[in-house]
């Protein structure tokens, strides 16, 4: 998947740029990753732009693990299926 595949389906852009201080001097650098909320209670979160070099863009499910999406179709069909059933 790419970036502008996120950008397409209206993901929001989240800048990381203060590090905490006892980062300073380490490696880590500012940083960003997108993220799309369905609901109060279940939002979508891709990986960070410096995974994304290494492994392409991906999405999971915040605060759920073993469930990752690399296709925007399949992210399209879960939104949409979600937006479609939302009370």
């Amino acid at each position: 998947m790419k970036e502008q595949d996120l950008i397409d389906l209206k993901f929001k852009k989240s800048y990381i740029t203060d590090l905490y201080p006892e980062h300073k001097d380490s490696e880590l650098k500012p940083y960003y990753y997108y993220t799309y909320n369905i609901t109060n209670e279940l939002c979508l979160i891709s990986s960070d732009n410096g995974e994304a070099k290494k492994n392409g863009w991906r999405v999971e499910m915040f605060d759920y693990d073993n469930i990752e999406f690399t296709s925007k179709r399949d992210i399209e069909k879960l939104i949409s299926l979600i937006e479609k059933n939302k009370l």
